[in-house]
């Protein structure tokens, strides 16, 4: 076999074995009910290290296909895609996340107050990081806080999590409108911003 065949063999086993990554993580990111473009997009600069950098550096394959996102948006106009501002769906109502602090409670001087007997006074927070993504934490609540079901004491949102605070569920959304019909949380009054 010749120089050029073996390297002919061996670039097309490459681009199979990449192909097999992106469709595998593809479908893990489905499966988990995440947007899947990110991640392939993410991890598809990376040939075949897609796999392995998707499940030990997610952070990287995240920003690369952030950056990817935003120069498709960038050369394309937009796309189309409407730019929102993050948000809590509350009760079927959206909560803006327009501040770097929102304290979540049950007392009224809460930044959104949430009056259910299993939300504590003081129940959680959620901060925006110097990367642009929100991060909530537990504030030591009696009933705890869960994200997509998994106990947390701190943890990066994603879009579309379900954020339960002791019995009561929220949605976390920073993307399109569109995942907003059908998120009902449980009955409760309306999501109300703290005065000032």
């Amino acid at each position: 076999m010749g120089g050029h065949t073996l390297l002919n063999v061996v670039v097309v086993l490459g681009i199979l074995v990449w192909l097999g990554e992106l469709v595998w993580l593809a479908r893990e990111a489905t499966r988990s009910e995440e947007d899947w473009l990110p991640t392939v997009s993410g991890a598809a600069v990376l040939f075949v290290l897609a796999a392995p950098a998707a499940l030990y550096a997610p952070d990287l394959v995240e920003r690369l296909g952030e950056f990817w996102e935003r120069l498709a948006d960038t050369v394309g106009g937009g796309g189309g895609r409407e730019v929102t501002t993050p948000r809590l769906m509350v009760g079927g109502k959206p909560f803006p996340l327009t501040e770097e602090r929102v304290r979540i409670g049950r007392y009224p001087n809460n930044d959104l107050v949430l009056d259910h007997p299993t939300v504590s006074a003081y129940h959680a927070e959620i901060t925006l990081r110097p990367d642009g993504r929100h991060e909530l934490v537990d504030r030591e609540s009696r009933n705890g806080t869960r994200i997509n079901g998994t106990p947390i004491r701190s943890a990066v949102l994603r879009d579309g999590d379900q954020i339960t605070l002791g019995a009561l569920s929220l949605h976390y959304l920073n993307r399109s409108t569109s995942g907003e019909r059908g998120l009902e949380a449980e009955s409760l009054s309306a999501p109300r911003r703290r005065a000032g």
